[in-house]
This record gives C-alpha cells, structure tokens and sequence, in this order.
C-alpha cells in the first residue's frame, strides 16, 4: 500500500520525462493548450502546466484522477487544468488545442481503433499542432507486464511511418528511449510482476486497462518506492543514462519509443 511519502518515478520515467522536457521546451509557449491522454499521477501534465501551458487530463480511472488532482491543485485551483474522467473517445467536440500528449496509452488501443484516435486528434488540433506520444517498444521484450496491463502490442520505429503516412502526419522527432538502463532492469522488473500482478492475466484487456493506470498500480520497487529514493531517482542522478539514451535513441532494442507528429494540414 502506497502512502503521501512515497516515491512514484521509476528509473525509466525519469529519462523519459527528461527527453520530453528537453522537446517541449524548444516549441512550447504559454499562449498553447493541451490534452492528456491517461495522465495517471498527473507527472507530465504538470511538466506542461509549469511550462504555462492550459490543459485537461482524461483517463478512465477514477482513482488516477484523484491522484493528478492532488498532483496539480494549484493549477486545478487557478483554473488552467481540469482532470476528467472520462473516455477520450467519447468526449463531443470542443475548443482546438495545440498539443495533444499521452504516454504509455496507445498500446493499449485495439488495433481498429489506432485510426479513430489519429483522425479524431486531428480533429480538434490547432494548425501546426501536435500528437505526441510516449509507448511500449520492441515486439522482442513482450512479456509479463503486457500480459497484465491490457496491451494489444509493443511498437517499432516503422509502425509510426506507416502511421504519419495513413494520416498524412508529419514526424518532427521520432527517438528511442531508456536504453540501455531499461534493458538491464527488464529481468527485475519481470519478477516483481510476475510476483505480484500475474493475477491478471485472467481479468479482460479493458479492466486491465484501468488497473494498469499509473494512479492505480501499486508495485513496490517498480511503480513506488521508499521516499528516499527521490535523492537516488532524479534528474541528476540520471543524467549519464539520459546522455546514454540520446546516443542510442536509433537504437531498435530501445523498449520506449518517443514519437512527435505534426498536423500542418487542420484548419
């Protein structure tokens, strides 16, 4: 059981969400809004709310939104955020937005269904907004956690030229992640799930889905850890494995891959 004292950024988060703060930070100004898709703890929100930007987070677990409320009171109180839960799929038409983000969510969207998401961010991004998306990586490292979290598949580098191709999408930056840190870790982080998450394996793909949700997951050492690892686990702690990451970022064994599409073509 997870407490207000314990640490919630593995290893492989914190080199993600370095990589991205190091994108959005070349592009992003505070006259833009966004939308996150399955915003968890609410971590990335909160990069782009500091960045100044308005935004709204969906996601499909009651408790995650609870947890991203906490996360970003302060924004939630001023005004420039709202955590809804809700299916993004669902939602009616509404106000344009420049960045639409989401992090570890498209894999677990059916494949006929891939489409319907791509068209329907077009739908509401500015002209020359973005889709951005942080996902599972390399079809070779399937294993215990796509079992057990609702996943429908990992993805390669060529599965996003085939999609920015179908959509007529731009990719600005495509890059992988993690490697080699994650890599390392892949056989520890097999055997705490499968110690503690192989029970689901026999729940559907969707109610592993909302269980699966950064706000929800509870594994120790691999989804929260003891608090004093905010000063094992940080930005700077990390840095020779973010240089690492960026060195290796073609490299196809990467289990993250990080992918910015543009769509110059919305009204």
């Amino acid at each position: 059981m997870t407490t207000d004292n314990d640490y919630h950024l593995a290893p492989g988060n914190v080199l993600q969400n370095m990589y991205l703060k190091k994108r959005l930070a070349g592009f992003t100004n505070s006259s833009m809004k966004f939308i996150e898709l399955g915003p968890g703890n609410g971590y990335i929100s909160n990069i782009l709310l500091r960045l100044g930007l308005n935004g709204i987070g969906y996601d499909l677990s009651d408790s995650a939104c609870n947890n991203n409320r906490s996360t970003n009171i302060e924004y939630i109180k001023s005004g420039t955020y709202s955590a809804v839960n809700a299916d993004f799929f669902g939602i009616s038409e509404q106000e344009k937005v420049d960045i639409i983000i989401s992090s570890h969510v498209l894999e677990h969207v059916p494949t006929d269904e891939l489409d319907t998401y791509f068209e329907k961010c077009k739908s509401i991004l500015n002209k020359n907004g973005k889709i951005i998306t942080l996902v599972p990586s390399s079809m070779k490292h399937w294993g215990i956690e796509d079992e057990t979290v609702g996943h429908y598949r990992r993805f390669e580098f060529g599965d996003f030229e085939g999609i920015a191709k179908k959509h007529n999408l731009n990719i600005d930056n495509i890059a992988g992640l993690t490697f080699p840190l994650s890599n390392i870790l892949f056989k520890l982080s097999n055997h705490l799930l499968n110690k503690s998450e192989s029970w689901k394996k026999n729940l559907s793909k969707e109610e592993q889905t909302v269980l699966s949700s950064s706000g929800v997951k509870n594994v120790k050492y691999k989804t929260y850890f003891p608090s004093y690892f905010r000063y094992l686990i940080n930005d700077i702690t990390m840095y020779p494995f973010h240089l690492l990451q960026l060195l290796n970022r073609h490299n196809a064994s990467s289990m993250v891959i990080y992918c910015e599409f543009s769509a110059t073509t919305t009204a």
